[in-house]
């Protein structure tokens, strides 16, 4: 046995692994090569006893600290690996999500450290690093300027150079110690000649510079680094859009209305941008009164959600002209037809005005809508027809008006077809259906406005069970109970 070798007969291993065609190398306690056999010097010819691995492979415990590792051969290992990181960062939609992947799977396959290095806002770098045994991966940011004391970093991130080797340069705004010299490469993250950062990689001391294998693999990792953040900084910017385009489509909060009770409740086909094509508003003016609408735009998703919004933006400008329900909908189907609309939309708009005994006169004009129903104190319901054509499709409609009293403690609910062709989850060819929505609504006698749509609402929704459904939307107006 080995004197310099407690525990394990290393003239025996030398021999046995030196007779095996596939590459092995045996590690000490410490983690050091101990002896490399033929066929892992072929592979990895920068391989030698006293140095520390850098080659990927299987490892096998002989004992007392002691290791084999079976090693992967170069060109396997390398595709092996962009596949793995083709996989998860296509997975990653997400900036930060991404640039966390990217710096993981360096760690994982490649360095002791990994650091992503991107362009901040007044010339401010931003750091994504981790390093093996450190946790998680931890952002931070510096200047430029402090960033440029590692020679040759600012080259590559400004995708001058296509890749740099470097040793240890310090400075207190740094997050990453760049290790000893010829420790340490860098490649720039490029799409379409603009870099969008840099990917630097680090072995601590005392390993070996990268091999040429793995800095080819280092340049093809940062191909693959580059389109996945490339990729989610385009989704990135395309959720924003729509984030604030979206936040002008949602329903604005109820206000409140002298002697009324509102609520709504909306659910929009489209479940991940969640508007669609209904909407509904509240206007309350100085003296007390107020408009209501709610409408259904022909479609769901974005595009309804943007006529929906052009609908709304509309009535909002003529309600500073005119106020009574039927020429509104004249004054809004014309403009609309004017504007070259291409979906038609129905809905209902009426006024709110407060009676002395405590009743509320609604003014209700329909534009192609199911009618509302009204809700009365002794639990009977009643349909509010106004009949109208539908908007913004045909310059020749008619509008009517009716006017209804709402009394204290009665309800007026306002639908949109969502409702009634709700799809039952045991049988997709029944409708929910007018007739089952009166039912529901009579139960929902002697109780407040918020409640009673909440009970609607989830009648409707127990009918359609998980399965998919059309833009579903209530409003309902009720007179405040006396007492």
């Amino acid at each position: 046995m080995d004197t310099d070798a407690p525990g394990i007969d290393l003239g025996g291993w030398r021999r046995l692994v030196d007779g095996l065609r596939e590459a092995v190398v045996v590690l000490d306690p410490d983690d050091t090569i101990a002896l490399v056999n033929h066929a892992a010097t072929e592979l990895y010819p920068t391989l030698a006893p006293g140095l520390p691995l850098t080659a990927p492979g299987r490892r096998q415990a002989l004992g007392d600290g002691w290791t084999a590792c079976y090693l992967d051969d170069p060109a396997t290992w390398d595709t092996a690996f962009l596949d793995e990181a083709l996989r998860r960062l296509s997975a990653a939609t997400d900036r930060a999500a991404t640039l966390t992947a990217i710096v993981e799977l360096g760690l994982a396959h490649l360095a002791d450290q990994c650091a992503v290095i991107v362009p901040a806002l007044r010339g401010r770098v931003e750091w994504w690093y981790g390093a093996k045994g450190a946790g998680e991966v931890v952002r931070g940011r510096t200047t430029r300027q402090s960033a440029g004391v590692v020679t040759g970093l600012l080259d590559v991130l400004d995708g001058v150079v296509r890749h740099a080797e470097f040793g240890r340069e310090s400075t207190p705004d740094l997050p990453v110690d760049f290790g000893e010299p010829g420790s340490a490469h860098a490649v720039p993250l490029i799409i379409g000649g603009t870099s969008l950062g840099a990917l630097v990689l680090v072995r601590r001391v005392p390993r070996e510079p990268f091999t040429d294998v793995e800095v080819e693999s280092i340049r093809r990792y940062g191909d693959h680094a580059a389109r996945a953040l490339e990729a989610a900084i385009r989704h990135g910017e395309q959720a924003r859009v729509v984030e604030v385009l979206r936040a002008d489509l949602l329903p604005s909060p109820l206000p409140e209305v002298p002697g009324a009770l509102l609520a709504a409740a909306y659910h929009p086909a489209a479940r991940r941008t969640e508007v669609g094509g209904d909407f509904y508003d509240v206007h309350v003016r100085q003296d007390g009164t107020a408009t209501f609408v709610l409408g259904d735009v022909c479609g769901n998703g974005l595009e309804a959600a943007v006529h929906s919004g052009r609908v709304r933006r509309s009535l909002h400008t003529l309600l500073l002209v005119e106020q009574r329900p039927a020429q509104l909908l004249y004054l809004l189907n014309a403009a609309l037809v004017a504007a070259g609309s291409k979906l038609f939309t129905t809905l209902v708009v009426g006024t709110i005005v407060q009676l002395d005994d405590g009743g509320l006169r609604l003014t209700v004009s329909s534009g192609g809508h199911p009618p509302p129903i009204l809700l009365h104190a002794g639990g009977t319901v009643e349909e509010v027809v106004a009949r109208g054509g539908i908007v913004g499709v045909l310059s020749d409609v008619r509008f009517q008006s009716t006017s209804v009293v709402v009394k204290p403690g009665e309800t007026l609910l306002m639908y949109t077809d969502g409702i009634t062709e709700a799809r039952a989850e045991s049988d997709r060819e029944e409708l929910f259906g007018e007739d089952r929505l009166q039912a529901v609504l009579r139960e929902c006698t002697g109780l407040r406005a918020e409640a009673a749509v909440d009970t609607v609402r989830r009648a409707v929704f127990d009918w359609l069970g998980p399965s998919e459904h059309d833009d579903i939307t209530l409003l309902a107006i009720q007179a405040a109970p006396t007492g």
